[in-house]
This record gives structure tokens, C-alpha cells and sequence, in this order.
């Protein structure tokens, strides 16, 4: 339910600067909080998983930043709008938009220093967990977590509680309850 209204709001978005820039000043607090909280640079190569038919977070992370980055979603109907939607804002040379099921990825994760998951993607479990062991140790994964009144409308999540983990709290006027920073560990060989 939640993922076709994202959906419906995404496609006014990209087709109506109003309902664009009113979309983008509700993302840009959130933005700015994981920015700082995973200290996102120009240096980072990022990759959005779910970045949908107007993928304004990968947008702003790369506007706010100078980060490159890439984003995939599942959904072929979404990529050739993400993309037209990147091309006229003129970002085309820094955010590139491919279709890619991030449960079933086919291509390298050792490039990207940060992994971006929208809430909506689904099932959440199945794609981090997919994603979190082809990544190599230090990459850092950020992970959108709803509010405890709208969190039935999204897929479930695992990370109740998430053992050495940062957070951010985001304002209560949004359906984004807080963003999850998971750094990858090297993994250990007995």
C-alpha cells in the first residue's frame, strides 16, 4: 500500500516542480542527518537501493555531497523515468540509474563505499542480507527504519536492534523514524 502511494507521489513529483521541490525539502532534513551521521564526502561512491521513478534521496545525497552515485531498483518501469527525471536536472554525469534487483545483484559491490537502502524496498531482509555479505569490510549501509505507527505498511525489518550501530532520530513529521549506520566487519577465519 505504502509503496504504490511512494510510487503516485514520485510520478507527480517528476512530472511537477511544485509537488518536486515541496518532496525535496521533506527528504533534505533526512538527508542531511545520514550525510553526517555515515560522513558522506565528495570522495564516497554510493549506490541507492530503491530509488524508485524520482529518486530525490540519491539526488540530494549527491547534491549536498559531490558523491557519485548509482542507483537500482527492481521496478523496469521506474528506470526510464529516474533517468529522465537525473538527465533534467543535468546530473547525469555524476547519478547513474540501471535496473538491478538488489536481492539478486549481478554486478560488483566492491566499488561502493556507502549502500543506501529506501524503506520501501522489499523484503528488506532478503536484499541487506544479499547485499551486506558481497561488500567488502568497512563499507557502511544505511538503513531507513518507520515509525512504530506506519511500520506494518513497509516490509519487515529486521533491525529491532542492531549491536553497534548509530542512528539518527528524524523529526516527528515525517513516516522515517530514524536512519541505521551498519559498518561491515572484516569477517574472521578461525
Amino acid at each position: 500500500m505504502i509503496v504504490k502511494f511512494t510510487q503516485k507521489l514520485e510520478v507527480m513529483a517528476a512530472k511537477t516542480k511544485v509537488i518536486y521541490w515541496l518532496a525535496s525539502k521533506y527528504y533534505k532534513d533526512i538527508v542531511q542527518k545520514e550525510i553526517a551521521l555515515a560522513n558522506i564526502t565528495s570522495n564516497d561512491n554510493v549506490l541507492f537501493v530503491g530509488g524508485g521513478i524520482c529518486p530525490l534521496t540519491a539526488i540530494l545525497l549527491h547534491q549536498e555531497t559531490g558523491a557519485k552515485i548509482t542507483v537500482i531498483d527492481n521496478d523496469s518501469h521506474c528506470i526510464p523515468k529516474a533517468q529522465a527525471t537525473v538527465n533534467c536536472l543535468g546530473l547525469a554525469d555524476f547519478i547513474r540509474v540501471i535496473h538491478q534487483d538488489g536481492g539478486n545483484a549481478d554486478f560488483s559491490l566492491t566499488e561502493y563505499s556507502i549502500i543506501h537502502f529506501a524503506m520501501q524496498v522489499t523484503p528488506m531482509w532478503h536484499v541487506f542480507s544479499q547485499i551486506e555479505r558481497r561488500v567488502v569490510s568497512g563499507t557502511k549501509l544505511l538503513v531507513r527504519r518507520p515509525k512504530k505507527g506506519v511500520c506494518k505498511l513497509y516490509s519487515h525489518l529486521f533491525f529491532h536492534s542492531c549491536k553497534n550501530c548509530r542512528s539518527a532520530t528524524h523529526k516527528k513529521t515525517c513516516n522515517v523514524g530514524s536512519t541505521l549506520l551498519y559498518v561491515k566487519e572484516a569477517e574472521v577465519t578461525a
